[in-house]
Parts: structure tokens; C-alpha cells; sequence
């Protein structure tokens, strides 16, 4: 058993720690979890098959869930337990929705960034005496006077990004809608809790994330075709390891989506997403649920369907043991990447443009949109190519082409091909392989 006087996580009667002999070496080289067992009076033990602590953590509470006779509280007559607010810790509650839910999700990153500083709000807390703090439970989280605390606090705490030695490289005052974010994610959890069965908690929260027009500032900047045309010069230089930034560029003057969604297009064959000859591209992946940034299906450029066609024909040639994780547009020498920020970065800094917040690959999508709108394309057609439009039952069936966002875009495209002559391509010749067909829209009138 350990020899700590503290162990490195508890939950109820099961506590977290290495399993050591009496000379305090190990018996094994993974974290062990621990609890007293009054029938046989010992305390037993359980592998968590693990040496990393996230996941050790992870096992414990997977336990902790099974076990029935953990829950906060019994009824006397009938046995079954009782859900009380104010004997489940929020903390509790944050790790149990992430391990059921949040963990599972697409956006798993953000969900994690999103309550790790809520968490972060009750280590400041318990540091400084304040009211609240690691025992705070969901009773009190659900009040009115936890969540206007919280954003106080948030307020004045910046938001820092740290690289793989945990050292921060950069910080900045963190928004309200920064704030509000993890506002929301903290509801979530507060009723997952109230909805389990059965339930944890018998306490919703009393309060509601601010609206997005009053936290979320307006965004002004915006680049033009004159712009566009030199990143894609600058993506696309020869010999230059950009390949991941001129592929994330295409991908996004061909469908002006969101960046996430961008770098998650994908030619494998198991995602459903493209397939030769296609008209169209479903944005959103086979098995992913959509959620409130809906991803659409969307026309086929030329310009893109030659990409694709390329890449799932460099997929089809690797040998089907080397497939999985390949097939990805914006890639780095075949990996897949999450996004292309440190790309993006070294190119705003290399063509000095302005490095601020407005100025991250968002930009695209808002340039972008920009531009189809002030070359004639219909707010209908706009909204329904963005995904900010959830489709109607009809469009469910019947695809819609968005004629004037395609006559918008094939008209930016045609002006970069002339102020950025072969960089639409994949090589700098601008000789274009043969492309599947793709039905040529006209605008309307």
C-alpha cells in the first residue's frame, strides 16, 4: 500500500496511489486504486493498468460509477438512492460529465480547456479562503452567487497557451465570450448530473450563459482577393514545407468553412464525406453528430474536386495495413493535423500583416464571406453554404447548390488564378489533371 500521507486522488471510499512494498519500492509499475472492504476488514486493491495519472484518474472514476453503493445518499424503506445536490462536489460532477459525455465528443479539447478553468476558479479559491473552493458541491455551483463570482474572477484572468513543456508563450485578456463559453460548458455539466439515472443531483442551475450579441465583440477585419492571392504565393513556394497551410488555404476558398471543419475533410472511404465523380462534399463526417456549428453538404468546386482527387489517389496506393489516419486534405507529409495555427503565424509574420486576434484562420471564413456576399450571393444561399442555417426537411432530401455562392466563388477563384497564376494547384506548372465532372451553375436572372 502507499506510503503517502495524501493520496493523488480520491472519490468516495476508493483513493488513488502506488502500490508500494514496506522498503518503498514498487510492487508495480502502474498506479493502483485502493479501498477499505468493512466485510473482510482489509483493504483491497485494483490495477488501474496504467503509470499515466489522467488515465489512472480515469479508471478510478469508471469504479467509482459502477459502484451502486457510492451514490450521495439511501432511501431507508425501498434502498434506492437518492439524488442530493448538496452531498455531489461539482468536481465530481465536471469528472463524471467529461468521462460519460464530454470525453467522447468532437470537440473533447474544448470541452477539457472549457471546465479545466472552472476548476481552475476553485484551486484560486481554496488558495485565497474565498467562499468557494475543491468542496464546493452542485448545490452551490447551481446558485446565482457561484456563477457571478466565476465571472468576476474570469474577467482578470488571461488566457495563456502553453507548449509541450507547459511553459506559457502566450497569453492575452481573456473575453467575456471567453468566459461565457465555459459558462455554458459548466450548465452542461450541472445537468448531466440531474439527468443521469438515476439522477446525482436534484439542483439545475439558476442561471444562463449572456447572450452572444452582448459578450461577443463584432468582427471588422477582413482581407481581399489582392490578400488572399499572397498567402496562396506564400503556401504555395517551392521547396518551402507549407504544404499543410496551402492545402488548409484550398480547402477554405472552396467551401469557406469554419477551420475545424476544414481540416477535418477527409477522401477515406470509411467517412463518407467524398467519393470520384461526386458533386458534392458532407462536410460533417460519418458518425459524427451535428451540433449547433452545423457542417453542410456542399457543391464541388473544380479547383477542389482536383485536390481530392489527388489525395485519395495517393490513398489508394498505399497498402490498406498504412490507411488508417490517412486521406486528410490538410495534412503534414500524410498525418493528419488538428490545425495549421503555427503555420498561419509564421506566415502573417513573413508577409507582415497584423498578428492580432481578428487576424487568426477564422479570418478566411469571415473574408470569405465577405466577399461572396458583395458579389451577389443571397442570404439564403449564404447561410445554408456556412451551416448557420439548419436545413428544412425538404433539403434534407433534395440537395440544395447554392448557385449564387458558386457563381461568387468561381469568380474570387478566377482572380486569384490571375494574380496568383498555378498556386490553386498542387504543383507550381498550374497544369490541372483531368477533373471529374462537376455540373456547371449559373446565376440566376
Amino acid at each position: 500500500m502507499s506510503g503517502h500521507a495524501t493520496p493523488i486522488y480520491r472519490r468516495g471510499k476508493y483513493w488513488l496511489d502506488w502500490d508500494r512494498k514496506r522498503d518503498g519500492t514498487l510492487r508495480s509499475p502502474c498506479l493502483t486504486i485502493f479501498w477499505y472492504d468493512p466485510d473482510s476488514r482489509r483493504i483491497r486493491s485494483a490495477s488501474t493498468r496504467s503509470a499515466i495519472e489522467a488515465e489512472a484518474i480515469k479508471a478510478l472514476d469508471r469504479r467509482y460509477l459502477a459502484d451502486a453503493g457510492e451514490a450521495a445518499a439511501f432511501c431507508e424503506t425501498c434502498g434506492q438512492p437518492i439524488a442530493q445536490a448538496s452531498a455531489y462536489l461539482l468536481t465530481d460532477a465536471i469528472a463524471d460529465y467529461r468521462l460519460e459525455w464530454g470525453d467522447k465528443r468532437a470537440s473533447a479539447d474544448t470541452i477539457k480547456t472549457r471546465l479545466l478553468h472552472v476548476v481552475d476558479f476553485l484551486d484560486a479559491q481554496e488558495a485565497a479562503g474565498g467562499a468557494f473552493g475543491i468542496t464546493t458541491n452542485c448545490a452551490t455551483a447551481s446558485s446565482s452567487a457561484f456563477v457571478t463570482a466565476f465571472r468576476a474572477w474570469s474577467r482578470l484572468e488571461p488566457v495563456r497557451w502553453r507548449n509541450g513543456k507547459n511553459v506559457v508563450t502566450i497569453e492575452r485578456p481573456r473575453s467575456p465570450a471567453s468566459t461565457e463559453a465555459s459558462v455554458a460548458q459548466l450548465i452542461a455539466a450541472l445537468n448531466h448530473a440531474a439527468n443521469a439515472e438515476p439522477p446525482r443531483s436534484d439542483k439545475r442551475p439558476a442561471y444562463r450563459p449572456l447572450p452572444a450579441g452582448q459578450v461577443q465583440r463584432t468582427r471588422r477585419t477582413r482581407v481581399g482577393v489582392e490578400e488572399l492571392a499572397k498567402m496562396l504565393r506564400y503556401a504555395a513556394e517551392p521547396g518551402k514545407r507549407r504544404g499543410s497551410l496551402h492545402r488548409f488555404l484550398i480547402g477554405s476558398i472552396s467551401t469557406i468553412a469554419r477551420p475545424g471543419a476544414v481540416c477535418d475533410i477527409s477522401v477515406a472511404p470509411d467517412r463518407q464525406q467524398w467519393a470520384p465523380g461526386s458533386e458534392t462534399i458532407d462536410l460533417n463526417p460519418h458518425g459524427r453528430t451535428q451540433n449547433k456549428k452545423r457542417r453542410p453538404v456542399l457543391p464541388v468546386l473544380p479547383i477542389l474536386a482536383e485536390w481530392l482527387q489527388a489525395e485519395l489517389d495517393e490513398y489508394l496506393m498505399l497498402p490498406p495495413e498504412r490507411r488508417a489516419g490517412r486521406g486528410y486534405l490538410v495534412n503534414y507529409y500524410g498525418r493528419a493535423v488538428k490545425d495549421v495555427d503555427s503555420a498561419w503565424a509564421a506566415m502573417l509574420t513573413e508577409l507582415k500583416m497584423p498578428t492580432g486576434r481578428e487576424w487568426r484562420p477564422y479570418l478566411l471564413r469571415h473574408s470569405l464571406a465577405t466577399l461572396a456576399r458583395n458579389r451577389g450571393a443571397t442570404r439564403w444561399d449564404l447561410e445554408g453554404f456556412m451551416g448557420h442555417r439548419a436545413p428544412s426537411q425538404t433539403e434534407t432530401y433534395a440537395i440544395g447548390e447554392f448557385p449564387t455562392v458558386v457563381a461568387a466563388l468561381t469568380g474570387i477563384i478566377a482572380e486569384l488564378h490571375r494574380l496568383a497564376p498555378g498556386t490553386l494547384h498542387r504543383t507550381d506548372t498550374g497544369a490541372s489533371r483531368s477533373l471529374p465532372h462537376v455540373r456547371e451553375v449559373q446565376m440566376p436572372g
